[in-house]
């Protein structure tokens, strides 16, 4: 994806301080499944088959190091996002 996307002062707080670098964002919004998250927003998050498509185009050791963020959502509406953050479990198996 080429950051078609721009971030809310909150998604950029949260962001920061929750430790997700931008090229996470790219691979969730890219690669993960998503969800309604209400008032016309999305939930994107990595899935089984996310980490499996990632091992195809990109190996298995950058999937490995992205595994750390299974459980990371991306919260966003139209073009911008919203929030990121950590789920207790993951969104999708």
């Amino acid at each position: 994806m080429l950051a078609s996307y721009v971030f809310t002062q909150h998604a950029q707080q949260r962001k920061q301080q929750r430790g997700f670098p931008d090229g996470i964002i790219d691979l969730i919004i890219d690669f993960g499944l998503s969800c309604d998250a209400g008032d016309g927003a999305r939930k994107y998050a990595l899935a089984k088959d996310s980490f499996r498509a990632i091992r195809r185009m990109y190996g298995r050791q950058f999937a490995e190091a992205a595994n750390r963020y299974r459980r990371a959502y991306v919260v966003m509406a139209g073009n911008r996002i919203i929030t990121t953050a950590f789920a207790n479990q993951p969104i999708f198996a």
